[in-house]
């Protein structure tokens, strides 16, 4: 989730019937997803609390007139931030990869070769390394706005992403996108970083982040 979630969720419950977003209209309505797929409506500051539990499960960090939206910091975190190499195959496998084989051997291998010193440009890896173009989109969006890798499908899955900055929020410098608009927008810039898992998380197996 975004760090300026709560200010995003404060800036449009301030100026509901004001603001008017693409894709989704005149803000109307603000909610707070809740357990079971279900949201509740934001009416006051406490309920709007309730906009920053974290629950890895969810995609949709808030609903903007019934739609879940997946919020995200310009220039901040990562699209999808962790996904382990336990879960690798499970995942491919769910997308109806046909060579998920083959794109573990070439994970591993730029895994391998980065730990024994023989990549010296980085743990930020081209995902066209391991991915063609639609099959990476097809990962990206289900990691974004569908699923979790430790947890399934979501209860709470977001269909737009909302990208704002982290300070001086305005309708001005709010952005709303379809998952293709946003893939297209970002796909020269989009990483996959090897990243090392450490004693107290879920697996010991190495992880990665776009």
């Amino acid at each position: 989730m975004a760090g300026n979630e709560i200010s995003i969720a404060d800036y449009l419950f301030r100026n509901i019937g004001k603001v008017e977003l693409k894709h989704l209209g005149v803000v109307k309505e603000i909610s707070a997803p809740s357990s079971g797929g279900e949201y509740t409506v934001v009416v006051d500051l406490e309920t709007l609390e309730l906009i920053s539990t974290e629950d890895a499960g969810k995609k949709a960090d808030i609903y903007i007139n019934g739609s879940g939206v997946s919020l995200k910091q310009i220039g901040g975190s990562f699209a999808f931030n962790r996904l382990q190499r336990a879960n690798l195959l499970e995942v491919f496998k769910s997308l109806n990869f046909l060579d998920f084989d083959n794109k573990l051997v070439l994970i591993d291998k730029e895994v391998k070769d980065f730990h024994e010193g023989r990549i010296e440009d980085g743990r930020n890896r081209p995902w066209s390394n391991f991915f063609s173009e639609d099959d990476f989109r097809i990962l990206l969006k289900r990691l974004m706005l569908e699923f979790n890798p430790n947890k399934g499908l979501s209860k709470n899955p977001a269909k737009y992403i909302l990208e704002a900055p982290s300070i001086n929020i305005d309708v001005s410098n709010i952005s709303v996108y379809t998952f293709d608009e946003y893939f297209d927008k970002y796909k020269t810039k989009f990483k996959v970083a090897i990243r090392r898992s450490w004693i107290g998380q879920d697996s010991n197996m190495e992880e990665l982040r776009v």
